[in-house]
């Protein structure tokens, strides 16, 4: 899957979305001034015949069009469906979160001591940064017996994972990953952003039936009134006519938005399953979990009266009531399976004993893993024996490998997300579960090297916070400042989740003492920028501290001078061999080679790039631009991230924290890479120059 091929689809099928649902409100309009048309013609009609004309008359009704009744008809019901909508819109605003507690799920605290709510945040863990994004929050609908979950959110930095209760009390950990994973695809895919755009535009469209509805059932309250006066009769038979043509029509709106919103979900359905199998590399995984809900009572049922309105939004179908196909929003079971598993044959009783059977020797396998990994000894590398220590350190990669792992999270990342949790030391592990001590695992991450500045960063906690985070911050600080490289972006990663807790009136607080902590000695190096942006942009927008952007430059020329600054920064990056150096401007000449062959990926042209030399930056420079370029097209991130590719490989390997920078500015593009994806490549010197050629 090309991500940045998926999201140019999303922007498209999303504008088809808008050309049909606005012919569905045009059909209404038409629909409704026929009917008031009719009524009008009526109304003429009766009152010529009251007045001695009707004998000279035929009994057929003259229309005419009239343009004054079609502009009042289409404004208002425009004011009606794009009020409705814009309301809807809004309320969806802070997106997942409301949309998790509309279906009323409860949030999962990190620190939860459940085993089956643990091992559901273990595998939201493991994808999160196998994927390459921070920790979704997570809720779970309790009162929900059935085996369903949803993923909602404009994109990764405020998407939430929802599942219900049932999902974790009868899918094994292998079948629960499968579900997380499909769901997983929906948030990499942007398809959260068109499931809440299709939510607020239906609901304007069921506005107008509504009315129609209310209207019909005030006018039976009434009619023992009107029984006993006959006064106003022909209104009353008017506005009638006019409740049903609202509902009516309003119905068949309703008909053609539902039509679009299943046509849409089907065809994302078998995509996100394919790319479950894809990260999971284990069809048995979500192919079991689709058996469990096709051979069990209640299946996918979702009770809440919400059901309907987010039914494209779930893993399988959660209505119980039987729709056509032409509404279904999801693939009919069978056939999801199978094209997971072509030689199912559909009994579900051998799958079952079958199932068991696996389920025994997989528990027997664990076990003595678990055992040898107890009696091994102490590591050689963060990664132990799952890499060899030159793969780790540095490792030969391709600039087309690393960009096609973008949005691409494979079996292999999923191994190397789970050796980095498990190696990460207890103390660091525990800490990132709750949202008092992930606080203090981030001003860890900010700690100085030095010793008199560290000191002074104490000295600043105490005046900032209050004892216990002190001392909390200070028993952490040993133990981070030891991490390796690889560890860096996990950790922040895993702390996002526990810090989306915080009140809304504890983030500022904790946003002002990270602030504080970078400033102290008043420069900040591109170490400290990682991680205060890559900390705060997600929190960010959870805490609605920064708009959602919208795409405003599709041409390398519109960003020019944000791309120079950011290859050179890759370029310092890339020469100290570390992100602690900030604003290093090397003299070396494959540095400078690397960086115009950047800008010439980048599309300025062989005559201007072969001249080159580096941007001067600065540290608060690169904040600016990074937040111009997130306004940028998927095609133009694309483009970007491919030269900044080229650049820090252009030596034919790639440093860890070559790596950690790359990742902290491709997601803060909304373009996840996955851990040390870059890992994959293997492919020798010679290989790659003819890639690059």
């Amino acid at each position: 899957m090309d991500f940045f091929a998926a999201q140019e689809l999303r922007r498209k099928k999303t504008k088809w979305l808008v050309l049909m649902y606005l012919a569905a409100v045009a059909a209404t309009i038409l629909g409704i001034y026929a009917v008031a048309e009719l009524g009008l013609s009526v109304g003429a009609q009766a009152e010529f015949g009251s007045n001695g004309g009707a004998r000279h008359q035929s009994s057929a009704i003259n229309f005419q069009f009239h343009p004054w009744l079609l502009g009042v008809v289409a404004l208002a019901n425009l004011i009606v469906i794009g009020g409705a909508s814009l309301f809807k819109i809004a309320e969806l605003r802070s997106g997942g979160h409301h949309i998790a507690a509309q279906m009323g799920g409860v949030r999962v605290p990190p620190s939860t001591t459940d085993l089956d709510l643990k091992r559901l945040l273990n595998v939201v863990e493991e994808m999160a940064l196998a994927s390459g994004i921070s920790v979704p929050p997570v809720y779970v609908m309790e009162h929900e017996p059935g085996i369903n979950a949803f993923a909602a959110g404009f994109s990764p930095a405020d998407a939430v994972i929802g599942v219900n209760r049932g999902t974790l009390n009868m899918l094994n950990r292998d079948e629960l990953q499968g579900v997380i994973a499909h769901e997983y695809s929906h948030i990499l895919n942007g398809d959260m952003r068109i499931n809440i755009r299709l939510i607020g535009l239906l609901f304007g469209i069921q506005t107008i039936a509504m009315i129609g509805y209310f209207f019909l059932r005030s006018m039976g309250r009434g009619s023992r009134h009107r029984t006993r006066n006959s006064e106003g009769k022909g209104n009353g038979g008017f506005i009638l006519a006019m409740a049903v043509a609202l509902l009516v029509f309003g119905s068949i709106g309703q008909f053609f938005a539902r039509l679009i919103k299943a046509s849409i979900s089907r065809e994302r359905e078998f995509l996100a399953d394919a790319s479950a199998v894809q990260f999971t590399r284990y069809p048995e995984g979500i192919g079991g979990a689709l058996k469990v809900i096709a051979a069990t009572k209640g299946g996918s049922v979702i009770h809440s009266d919400e059901a309907e309105e987010l039914s494209h939004m779930f893993f399988a179908n959660c209505l119980s009531s039987s729709f056509s196909s032409m509404f279904a929003t999801h693939p009919e079971l069978p056939k999801r399976i199978g094209k997971l598993e072509p030689n199912f044959d559909g009994n579900y009783s051998a799958w079952f004993a079958t199932r068991q059977q696996i389920a025994q020797q997989r528990e027997r396998k664990r076990l003595a893993a678990k055992q040898k990994r107890a009696d091994l000894s102490s590591m050689i590398n963060p990664l132990g024996k799952l890499f060899p220590k030159e793969i780790v350190e540095r490792f030969p990669i391709d600039p087309i490998f690393l960009l096609s792992s973008i949005g691409n999270p494979e079996s292999a990342d999923m191994r190397r997300s789970q050796a980095l949790i498990r190696q990460l030391p207890e103390q660091v592990r525990v800490a990132a579960r709750h949202p008092f001590s992930a606080r203090c695992v981030a001003f860890a991450m900010l700690a100085s090297d030095v010793p008199a500045l560290r000191d002074q960063q104490l000295e600043l906690l105490t005046q900032l916070e209050n004892k216990a985070t002190v001392e909390t911050t200070h028993r952490l600080m040993n133990t981070i400042g030891g991490l390796h490289l690889i560890f860096r972006l996990p950790v922040m990663e895993l702390i996002q989740g526990s810090l989306a807790d915080l009140s809304v009136k504890q983030y500022p607080h904790f946003r002002n003492t990270v602030e504080q902590l970078v400033q102290l000695d008043r420069k900040t190096s591109l170490f400290e920028f990682v991680v205060r942006h890559h900390l705060l942009m997600h929190l960010d927008r959870r805490f609605n501290y920064r708009k959602r952007p919208k795409i405003k430059y599709s041409q390398t020329s519109d960003v020019k001078r944000e791309i120079e600054m950011m290859l050179s920064a890759f370029a310092s990056a890339s020469v100290s061999g570390s992100v602690m150096e900030t604003n290093t401007q090397p003299d070396d000449t494959v540095v400078l080679e690397a960086y115009r062959l950047g800008m010439q990926v980048a599309g300025f042209g062989d005559a201007s790039a072969s001249q080159a030399q580096l941007a001067s930056w600065e540290i608060e420079q690169l904040e600016t631009c990074m937040q111009t370029l997130h306004h940028a097209s998927p095609k133009l991130k694309k483009t970007f991230l491919h030269a900044a590719a080229v650049l820090i490989t252009f030596d034919h390997e790639i440093t860890i924290a070559e790596a950690e920078f790359f990742r902290a500015v491709a997601e803060s593009l909304d373009c996840p890479v996955p851990v040390l994806a870059a890992g994959r490549a293997k492919r020798t010197v010679d290989a790659a120059a003819q890639t690059r050629g």
